[in-house]
């Protein structure tokens, strides 16, 4: 190729580049008054950063949203709560840095739940502007679902990035805990916090991925030695039938493709436990990283972020160990159960997102997994009514990319 034939490619790689930012602003612009996914989005930002991206960068100008909890150098992150609301970092969190050297764009800060955690933010869900997106990634998931943007970085502390984007029906993954680097990031509770991806599909998934934790994106493996499990419910709260049937579709699609399929259920024990075991950990840990908010602020905070510090500062450090001796027993119960060359599928959340003031809906089918440390990622395979149904993969701590491709076979069939 001559040099000026190697110009040409550039400059066309250039204008794709730019074109397409383009095009991401436009459609934010456009439905950004009826979403408000974002607390705070910078057109002319966008624009800088995209005249800086390498051609051949491996993200080549992706723009991506940014959970206010996760650090954006100049933006407003707030942590969802006004006790913060002028809160601006003066650097990126680690995730961020890896985005930006790999040629990706922070494209707006994205709207969090108070704390990750409690009261919820003003965004709507794509589907239905009466409905919750989910929380606390609502901004994430609503962008993304919107179409606003491509794909969006969440957080989970119990069931942040999965019921989001199964009620936004779009793309959910949370990695196996600890994976990617969370410097920079708000916390809630180090046992429990994961970072993780909301995307339009699962090949963005794998794709920002790679870009965040240095990981090669693996072909598709031979899926006809894997043996899934259908869960059935190890909570109490009611599972919709359409839920149920959608699920049942997905199983007999996997079995279609040559997977093994079974229907499962968990040890009653854990099923028991792991609601007051997450809860534990987490109250503690929340009065240990937020308590002087609490002491000094406590009247800017709802009335359930309130009971939790509250609860958090009932809990003795002994009581403490004991659930950590316990998440760490639970971690390994359910890695033996699932297996290296296994799966669970469950559902990602108890049906159709509901009213928003019926709050964002709830965190038992997804906690568990958050609790264990497990991957997990959700795909839409269903709908009732216009609002979509998501199901939810769930590999062994350490198989990502297993997880991530029997989610892209259902996303292909479904």
């Amino acid at each position: 190729m001559t040099y000026d034939k190697v110009g040409k490619v550039a400059r066309s790689r250039q204008d794709e580049i730019g074109s397409g930012v383009e095009q991401t602003l436009a459609r934010i612009f456009d439905r950004e008054p009826e979403i408000r996914a974002f607390v705070d989005h910078r057109p002319d930002w966008v624009r800088d950063e995209m005249r800086s991206v390498e051609s051949s960068a491996p993200l080549r100008g992706l723009c991506v949203g940014v959970k206010e909890i996760i650090d954006v150098a100049g933006y407003r992150c707030a942590w969802g709560t006004p006790i913060h609301g002028n809160r601006v970092p003066d650097s990126d969190a680690r995730m961020v840095q890896k985005l930006r050297n790999t040629g990706g764009i922070v494209a707006g800060i994205t709207v969090s739940t108070e704390y990750a955690l409690a009261r919820p933010g003003s965004t709507t869900n794509p589907h239905d502007s009466l409905r919750t997106p989910g929380g606390s990634s609502s901004g994430s998931a609503a962008a993304v679902g919107a179409g606003m943007i491509p794909a969006a970085f969440g957080t989970q502390t119990i069931g942040s990035i999965i019921r989001p984007a199964a009620y936004c029906g779009v793309v959910g993954y949370k990695p196996t805990w600890g994976i990617v680097d969370n410097s920079g990031v708000m916390p809630l509770c180090e046992a429990l916090d994961h970072l993780g991806i909301i995307a339009d599909s699962v090949s963005r998934v794998r794709l920002l991925l790679s870009a965040l934790t240095d990981r090669q994106q693996s072909a598709r493996p031979d899926l006809s030695g894997v043996r899934a499990a259908l869960l059935a419910p190890w909570f109490s709260d009611p599972v919709s039938a359409a839920m149920t049937a959608a699920l049942r579709k997905a199983a007999e699609i996997m079995r279609e493709t040559g997977i093994a399929v079974e229907d499962a259920a968990l040890p009653g024990d854990i099923g028991i436990t792991e609601e007051a075991v997450s809860s534990t950990l987490l109250c503690h840990d929340l009065v240990r990283h937020h308590g002087h908010d609490f002491r000094h602020d406590g009247d800017k905070m709802s009335d359930p972020l309130v009971e939790m510090m509250k609860e958090g500062s009932r809990i003795a450090i002994d009581d403490y160990q004991a659930a950590r001796r316990q998440q760490d027993e639970i971690a390994q119960r359910l890695d033996a159960a699932i297996g290296p060359d296994g799966v669970f599928l469950a559902p990602a959340t108890l049906g159709t997102a509901p009213l928003r003031q019926q709050g964002t809906g709830s965190r038992a089918p997804q906690r568990l997994w958050s609790l264990g440390g497990q991957p997990a990622v959700t795909v839409t395979c269903g709908w009732e009514q216009g609002l979509p149904l998501g199901a939810q993969v769930i590999a062994a701590r350490g198989c990502d990319d297993l997880a991530l491709h029997v989610a892209e076979l259902l996303e292909a069939k479904l």
